[in-house]
């Protein structure tokens, strides 16, 4: 049933030295690299090893193979395995997150559609995940629930992202959620219909301002958003974001927080 080890999730303080160790040091070859992850091709080539530093992925996990994952899933009263969701598709099969009799956590992945036509579901608007480019499971909309935490907070949707009150939000709002939790991109769309189905208290102005920077930078600044401008309440907690922020640092003298960052981009699409 469990075939081999799929990959190892390690989270790392910085991945450029984490990169270089592992390359470098421990010899290991580096198949791709982004933003937060890289991931690497242990010496048999059957496994990989995951170095990322996204807070939404586990910091330490053990993915593993397995024939099929909907299978299972169809005998898991039979196997006495406990699905926290049913199986997700993602780019070359199924994966799933479930509990065995004695509280174990096991991650498990199939690659039962890889050499389907038309397996991959593609979803530019999902956020970095471990397997890019692919819609997993969503967790539902608690509205009620996330109505009342954000006022509890008492900041404005667009005062959260990137701040101490976002992260504390977050982890109130997910608190009572099965496995597999929202992220904060999820939470952030959470938000957002609820904003745009006018369910959130209004808590008036946001307290935080935008940086003041040069005209030339806020030119540069439209401009590396591109069409992104029109959409701008998407970007929070994306890749897309993140590569917007270090570039804009690279043109400053001092480096900007990306809430800041956000606070700005919000004034521009305005």
């Amino acid at each position: 049933m469990l075939r081999t080890i799929d990959r190892v999730l390690l989270r790392v303080s910085g991945l450029a030295g984490a990169v270089a160790y592992y390359r470098d040091v421990l010899g290991l070859k580096l198949i791709r690299q982004d933003a937060r992850v890289a991931n690497f091709r242990l010496a048999d080539g059957s496994a990989e090893l995951v170095l990322h530093t996204d807070p939404d992925l586990p910091a330490e996990a053990v993915y593993y193979l397995v024939d099929d994952v909907r299978d299972l899933y169809r005998r898991r009263a039979e196997l006495r395995m406990h699905f926290s969701a049913p199986p997700a598709q993602v780019s070359k099969g199924y994966r799933a997150t479930v509990k065995d009799p004695f509280g174990n956590v096991l991650l498990l992945l199939d690659r039962s559609t890889e050499h389907s036509a038309g397996a991959q579901i593609e979803d530019a608007s999902t956020g970095q995940s471990l397997f890019p480019g692919t819609v997993e499971a969503r967790a539902p909309v608690k509205r009620e629930e996330l109505s009342n935490v954000y006022q509890q907070i008492g900041r404005t949707a667009d005062d959260l992202p990137y701040t101490p009150h976002f992260e504390k939000l977050h982890m109130t709002y997910i608190a009572n959620y099965s496995e597999p939790r929202p992220t904060r991109a999820e939470v952030w769309r959470h938000l957002l219909n609820l904003r745009k189905g006018g369910k959130l208290p209004k808590l008036g102005e946001a307290r935080s301002t935008p940086p003041e920077v040069s005209e030339d930078d806020r030119a540069r600044l439209r401009e590396m958003l591109g069409t992104d401008i029109g959409k701008r309440d998407r970007l929070p907690y994306t890749k897309r974001f993140d590569e917007i922020v270090d570039a804009f640092n690279r043109t400053q003298t001092r480096s900007i927080s990306p809430h800041l960052v956000w606070r700005l981009v919000a004034t521009l699409a305005k």
